[in-house]
């Protein structure tokens, strides 16, 4: 922190003063042609050191803000691929990049990373989870434009990185639960509100967030002329909320119960598509058991 112009000035005076040479010309006068020597000195020097200050800062700034080889570096490149395009090499040879940026090639919108250790590598592996499309929508990228991807992002990494970039189908989510309503709407009109709620539920999520079932059932009765959500033990089939889970293959696994939260390992949630694979799977409709409620009990 730079010096007032005072303090510089009154140190500059103490010097002069312990100089047998200089003795002559001390003075107490402001107006002394040495003391205004001194406090013109003592302002460059303040303006000096204030300069020195706000240098500092700045470096500072610059050196916090380098993200290079951190997880976030590597999330931040993937967002800048650019489909079909090739890297070069900058005038400057430092570092690549794209002749010219284009955002309606980088397809890749969401990024997550986890560090991933084992007992056969002393160093970690960064994994990359990607994903495109709007959020509340978003797909899988295509095994085979994974390829590219892997071989930008080595471009890229730091030498001795270990880095793997995966993009799998969205976890389904099946929410097997039991709806009480207040019988004032139709059946129908009850089911479609109750869909909506969930799909904004998952439209609220961010990429890779924990999936809590209590904010599932909240969001579930926020929805108008809902009374209850009951996670009834006695159903059959086993009510809860579950999920079912893609592997880097692309085939689905058994569906898991949520006991109270979990993470998706595509980093997104989606609806049953009754599709290939999910064909066994219930939508948010056949899923959700609709009950009116009975206010006599």
């Amino acid at each position: 922190m730079s010096r007032t112009i005072k303090e510089i000035y009154n140190e500059a005076v103490r010097e002069r003063n312990r100089r047998l040479e200089l003795t002559e010309f001390a003075s107490d006068s402001k107006l002394s042609v040495m003391n205004g020597v001194l406090w013109v000195v003592a302002t460059v020097i303040y303006s000096f050191e204030t300069l020195l200050d706000v240098f500092t800062v700045d470096i500072s700034e610059a050196i916090n803000n380098r993200i290079n080889g951190t997880p976030n570096y590597y999330a931040n490149v993937l967002l800048k691929y650019q489909q079909g395009d090739e890297l070069i090499v900058r005038e400057d040879g430092l570092a690549f990049g794209y002749a010219q940026v284009d955002e309606s090639k980088q397809i890749i919108t969401q990024v997550s990373y986890v560090e991933n250790t084992d007992d056969s590598n002393i160093d970690s592996k960064l994994i990359l989870k990607i994903a495109t499309g709007a959020k509340g929508h978003l797909e899988a990228i295509p095994a085979v434009e994974l390829l590219p991807i892997n071989a930008y992002i080595s471009k890229l990494k730091f030498a001795g990185t270990r880095i793997e970039v995966i993009s799998t189908k969205g976890d389904v989510l099946v929410p097997r639960l039991t709806v009480f309503y207040d019988g004032a709407v139709p059946e129908a009109e009850m089911y479609d509100a109750i869909e909506e709620r969930i799909r904004e539920y998952i439209m609220g999520i961010d990429f890779d967030a924990a999936v809590y079932v209590s904010r599932l059932t909240d969001a579930i009765r926020a929805a108008e002329h809902i009374t209850d959500v009951y996670i009834d033990d006695a159903a059959v089939p086993v009510q809860g909320v579950f999920i079912a889970c893609h592997d880097t293959d692309g085939h689905i696994q058994p569906l898991q119960r949520i006991e109270r939260m979990t993470y998706t390992a595509s980093g997104y949630l989606k609806e049953s598509s009754r599709k290939d694979e999910e064909a066994e799977l219930p939508t948010f409709r056949e899923a959700i058991t609709l009950r009116l409620e009975n206010y006599e009990i």
